[in-house]
């Protein structure tokens, strides 16, 4: 199943263009696409897990649309994105506790100790934005993301950040830290193949293979 086609053609048009347009100029690691992958991902998970389709599509399309603000001001993407979210879902029509919802998604997806996702959508949306930083395409993001930055791709500098340390720093610990079935069990295999691959990677910097 094409699950990008599926959720995308669920969303208004005119939002879903609204929401590219404020991805323009992104880095490649939170770009449009990522912003799709993560759509898609919800589509999956939420018909597996049963959540609300409405809710979740909206909150996969828009939470990260704060992110270029964040940049200019510094100020949590989550929040600008759920802030945002409430003047255009308003716009569509959306009831007060059905805007309310999605906010709260968007406010969620980033993990914090005072908001930790409660509902199964905040869950969902959770799980698919932490699934696009495991596996090959997690890989390669963390490289991606690397070189935006001016980070060298190997360094022997304990201090100097590398795809390999982030890695080792957070990417390894994320399969753990998923709140749905569904996305545990997808996780298994991405986290397997990155494993593999930073193994494989390891022993080709130091000429082992």
């Amino acid at each position: 199943m094409d699950y990008t086609t599926v959720i995308l053609a669920r969303l208004p048009q005119r939002l879903v263009n609204v929401a590219r347009e404020l991805f323009d100029g992104q880095d490649p690691a939170h770009d449009w696409q990522h912003n799709v992958r993560v759509m898609a991902m919800c589509e999956r998970i939420g018909q597996e897990e049963g959540a609300d389709m409405t809710i979740l599509s909206l909150a996969a399309l828009l939470h990260d649309i704060g992110r270029a603000e964040e940049r200019r001001t510094g100020e949590c993407h989550a929040e600008i994105s759920a802030r945002l979210a409430g003047t255009l879902l308003k716009e569509e029509g959306l009831t007060e506790a059905q805007v309310k919802r999605v906010q709260r998604a968007i406010l969620a997806h980033r993990f914090r100790k005072d908001r930790p996702p409660a509902t199964l959508e905040e869950k969902i949306l959770f799980d698919a934005d932490k699934l696009d930083s495991i596996g090959a395409i997690g890989v390669a993001r963390a490289f991606a993301y690397s070189g935006f930055l001016g980070q060298p791709i190997q360094s022997d500098l304990e201090q100097q950040h590398t795809p390999l340390k982030e890695f080792e720093w957070k990417l390894q610990r994320i399969k753990g830290k998923l709140f749905t079935e569904t996305a545990q069990q997808i996780a298994e295999e991405r986290h397997r193949f990155m494993v593999q691959f930073f193994e494989r990677w390891k022993e080709e910097v130091h000429g082992i293979r």
